[in-house]
Order: C-alpha cells, then structure tokens, then sequence
C-alpha cells in the first residue's frame, strides 16, 4: 500500500531462509503439537506461498515498483576439524578451492592465500561436498526460481576469506549458469556482519588495514561476480527503540571506491542493521535492511490496543478479539512506519523516476 501511494515508491520485500521455512511450516521452526508428522519441504512450500501473496498484493494495489529480495540465505555454519557426509556432485569442488587460492595469490592477497594450506584445501571441500551444504544449495536455487528474486543474499557470516570466495561464486555460478538467471542481483557477505541480538564492539578500519580490506572486496567483487555487498561498517542487528549507531562512512567510501577504481562495477552496499542506523548514507548505501523496525512498529500497536482493555480480551469480547487487530491496527502502524523509512532514504515518491530509468 505505501510503495502503490501517489508517484509511487520502490520497495524491496525480503524474505530470509528462515521466514520462508516457518511460512512453509517447518515444525522445527514453528509450535506443533507431538505426534504430528511433516513431510514437504518447507523451503520450497514458504516461497511458493509467499511468492504468491507478494504478486498478489502488488496486483491488487496497483503497487508497479514492488520486488522481491532474499535474505539471509545463510549457509551451514564451517566447523574446522568436523566430519562431513558426502554428497555426490558433478562440480569439481577441490578444483575451485586451488582456483580460488590461486588467483587470490595472483591479486597479491598472499597472507590469505599462503594460509589456505593442503590441509585447509582439503577441510574445505568435505564442507562444499556435504549433504548439509549440498542440501541447503539446492534449496537456494529452488528459492530463486520460484520466487524470481531482484536480489538474493548469501551470508557467509564469517567463514575463512579462501572459502567464502569459492561459496560466493558457486552460489554465483548456480544462479547465473545453472538455473540461467542473469538479472537477479547477488549481494554476498565479506566478513560478519552481525546476527540479530549481537552486542559485538565496532572497531573503525583504518591506514593500510583500510587499504588492505579495501583491495580484499575489490577482488571478491571480481571474483564473485557480486552486484552487491555486506560488510561491517558499525550496524548492529535487531537494535533496540534507543538505540542508533553511527555509519563508518570513511570506511564505505574507501571500499566502494576501490571497489569501483579496479573492477569498474558499482557494488551496492547493503546496510544491515538499518533499524539502528543514525542515518542513510546516500550514494553509499545501496538498500538498508529495517525488518525489525516493523515487527516492532507491529508488536507495539497490537500490545496498545489488548492493553486499553485485557478484562474484554479474557472476557472474549468480540469486537477487542477480533480480526481488527492485524486489518486495521497492525497494518496501520507498519504503514506509518514504511513511510517513515521511506523519507529517511530518500526514495519516498520516486516512482516518476523510476519509470524514466526504466524507460531508458
């Protein structure tokens, strides 16, 4: 409904890994009770539904600049020295390891590259041969397809930078080659950049640190084939009502620019942390993430309109209990709070722009 409004408004609707297998009905996701037995793929039965009901609301409000974007596709979490059951694969996925060491040699990244011994080289392919992650790639191209994203994320949180190369670009390859698909934005992550709740201290990048980092996402860049980007620069996720954090703007300008200088692409930044952010930083910042800013925006109405009278709820007074609650008090304040969002970027009634770029 905000983005349908006058001019109109572009908005991108994420759906992470996680939302799409509780709307599918995961039940070790969701409340079920015991004894009940779950048999489909929750993946694939979240993004058929939510697909569905996107494209349906877009239609119906006449909303033109509406997009789907994946987020948080994270993928298992990397255990040093853990036994992996191996999957059959067709991918050759020693050899993209070496490739990945190898031309991360050639950029002149040697620390990284020298530390991704025979050893590591080998740790690394039981994990891109594992059921576990074999299953989860699957179930990300099954995603993509069903859902035809104009985004899609793939967080690597964390993992070895040798590692995360080779993930980011067999995620890319997948995507591109495999299922055909060259118009789907692929953010991927470098470094972590946090997890809901995470308290973690932000230590600003600077000197030749800055400049290493910098080079080190150019080259993933290049690499990758990434359209778009995560990295920390001070958010934290999941930030309380009071809580706002400062941007790292020098260091935003610094990789973007590398990153621009010595691949040529325009890697949009994604903010993560959005809810807390003090500020947008325009024509750094690509797309900011604010999912917790709704859900509390929502929660907060909803707990306003029980608490005006909890003696008609337990009552069981119609008119207190009913369906008003999500129709017209929830859904009033999660458009109140999209506008609000929608101003702090900058692209509230952009539409007539929108419609020029894409007319181009």
């Amino acid at each position: 409904m905000a983005s349908s409004i006058g001019k109109q408004s572009p908005v991108i609707v994420q759906f992470s890994y996680n939302s799409n297998i509780k709307i599918g009905g995961d039940p070790k996701t969701i409340w079920a009770p015991e004894g009940a037995r779950y048999t489909s793929n929750a993946v694939v039965n979240g993004a058929k539904a939510n697909a569905d009901w996107i494209a349906m609301e877009a239609e119906a409000w006449d909303a033109n600049y509406v997009a789907i974007s994946l987020d948080h596709f994270k993928v298992p979490k990397f255990k040093p020295g853990a036994s992996y059951k191996s999957c059959a694969t067709p991918i050759d996925y020693a050899g993209l390891v070496e490739e990945t060491r190898d031309y991360m040699k050639a950029r002149g990244l040697d620390a990284i590259a020298d530390a991704c011994d025979d050893a590591a080289i080998k740790e690394y392919t039981a994990y891109l041969t594992s059921s576990e992650y074999q299953g989860f790639r699957a179930d990300f191209m099954e995603t993509v397809r069903i859902m035809d994203p104009a985004w899609g994320m793939i967080d690597t949180e964390g993992i070895p930078y040798v590692l995360d190369f080779a993930v980011s670009r067999d995620f890319a390859n997948g995507v591109r080659i495999g299922l055909g698909n060259s118009h789907m934005m692929m953010e991927a992550e470098l470094g972590a950049t946090g997890t809901s709740g995470d308290g973690i201290g932000y230590e600003p990048m600077r000197g030749a640190a800055l400049e290493e980092f910098a080079n080190l996402a150019a080259a993933f860049v290049d690499y990758t084939g990434a359209e778009g980007m995560a990295y920390d620069i001070g958010m934290k996720h999941a930030a309380k009502a009071d809580e706002r954090h400062p941007a790292d703007e020098e260091k935003l300008e610094v990789v973007q620019r590398t990153i621009i200088e010595q691949t040529g692409i325009y890697a949009a930044y994604a903010q993560h942390g959005g809810t807390g952010a003090a500020e947008v930083a325009k024509g750094l910042v690509g797309k900011t993430n604010v999912n917790t800013a709704f859900l509390v925006a929502g929660s907060c109405a909803r707990a306003e309109h029980f608490g005006a009278d909890m003696g008609k709820v337990h009552a069981g007074d119609k008119k207190i209990c009913g369906t008003d609650v999500e129709t017209h008090v929830y859904l009033k304040a999660l458009y109140e709070s999209c506008v609000e969002r929608y101003e702090t970027t900058g692209s509230y009634q952009t539409g007539d722009l929108v419609a020029k770029f894409l007319a181009q």
